[in-house]
């Protein structure tokens, strides 16, 4: 006897199945009705016939994953000059570019503040000036994305922010195109000199010490790690 899978002949094909079932999964009297049970809906779920009428659940499709957010700014330029290359990875302030006389009075202005029992940390001296235009090229970018909240902007404004520190930047003072760094007459270090700090019974400053040494800060508000080579004569002292 054949079926012909129409709607009004499923019933008796499925009396059908479960009778062939039926026969097929009878187990002996010593078994218990619930072990029966459970083979019988078994064996009857896993015969083709049955997977046909009630195919299996396909599990619900994924979340669409939302498309990146862009952001419209650009990127930091590579550093693609060999000499740019060279200054940012350095592992120290290059003290060779700088004029003699600039070399010389870093050299007593460090020898004068260690004298009185102050710290001397040189951070900056010569500069290349295709790496001063590297610096520049930094303040700019984080100027322009220091107060960017845009979600797709958020990896870049981590990254220029980041450079912007290592350098040791200043949002108050942007990077001049031609600077004394890049003519070998300036330096920046950090400098403490104690309160009550005398030199030959006399008291001294951080500033006096600098001007003894031949150099000056031109500007302490706004960048007051900067030292120069002063035009005034050097100031002696007893």
């Amino acid at each position: 006897m054949s079926c012909h899978w129409s709607f009004r002949r499923v019933l008796p094909c499925l009396f059908l199945v479960v009778s062939i079932a039926s026969a097929e999964t009878s187990t002996p009297a010593a078994n218990s009705a619930s072990t029966t049970s459970s083979s019988f809906l078994d064996n009857l779920l896993n015969l083709p016939v049955v997977r046909w009428f009630f195919p299996p659940e396909l599990p619900p499709p994924p979340d669409p994953v939302p498309p990146a957010a862009l952001c419209g700014i650009a990127p930091l330029p590579a550093i693609t000059d060999p000499d740019a290359l060279s200054f940012e990875n350095a592992t120290s302030p290059d003290v060779k570019g700088l004029m003699p006389s600039m070399a010389r009075a870093l050299a007593k202005f460090k020898q004068l503040v260690t004298s009185v029992g102050g710290t001397f940390e040189l951070k900056s001296a010569y500069r290349a000036p295709s790496y001063q235009a590297h610096l520049q090229q930094v303040w700019y970018k984080w100027m322009e994305l220091r107060n960017n909240r845009d979600l797709g902007c958020q990896t870049l404004r981590a990254q220029v922010g980041a450079e912007f520190e290592r350098h040791r930047l200043l949002e108050s003072q942007k990077p001049v195109d031609s600077s004394d760094h890049t003519r070998g007459l300036a330096f920046d270090a950090t400098v403490i000199v104690p309160a009550k700090a005398t030199l030959k019974r006399r008291r001294v400053s951080l500033d006096r010490l600098a001007l003894m040494a031949g150099i000056r800060r031109p500007d302490i508000i706004r960048d007051p790690v900067h030292f120069k080579l002063s035009l005034i004569s050097r100031v002696r002292h007893a």
